[in-house]
């Protein structure tokens, strides 16, 4: 162009506008948000075993609190993994051992009914590590992501 016209300004010499500034805040709230979901932990047993059985402190041992329930140790575990899911469930002699990233619950046969016991993850672990020796559960709780690239899974 002549006639001392000027070109009109590239769109990298305009600066960023509101739009730019949107998009790089939502962006940034969405990052923020995964990383915060990734480590939180959603799955506590504690406030439904609180919430829906018995507390017995006379049955309290290993450092773990104990409730009951007249229902049997199968349904008890079943209603607990299904209210706040467990990184992995298994039984050994009639007990059902419920595996958390920072709990493990054992729901046992007791009068009829059933005996939960809650402990933090470490102090169940110690109680009961005969049993999960051969199951290979660690002595360091489990990382609350579970993953999920190619080749893995529950």
């Amino acid at each position: 162009m002549t006639n001392g016209q000027q070109h009109p300004p590239t769109p990298a010499s305009r600066g960023m506008n509101w739009k730019h500034w949107t998009a790089i805040v939502v962006v940034l709230a969405l990052c923020c948000g995964g990383v915060f979901l990734m480590n939180s932990n959603f799955s506590n047993p504690t406030g439904t075993i609180r919430d829906h059985y018995t507390r017995a402190s006379n049955l309290d041992e290993g450092g773990g609190k104990a409730y009951t329930s007249s229902l049997s140790p199968a349904t008890v575990a079943d209603q607990i993994d299904d209210d706040a899911e467990a990184r992995e469930e298994r039984s050994s002699g009639g007990v059902y051992y419920l595996q958390y990233s920072k709990h493990i619950v054992a729901v046992s046969p007791y009068r009829g009914g059933s005996k939960i016991l809650v402990h933090d993850y470490r102090s169940g672990y110690n109680h009961y590590s005969s049993v999960f020796l051969l199951w290979g559960w660690s002595s360091s709780p489990p990382s609350p992501f579970r993953g999920g690239g190619p080749g893995s899974g529950k």
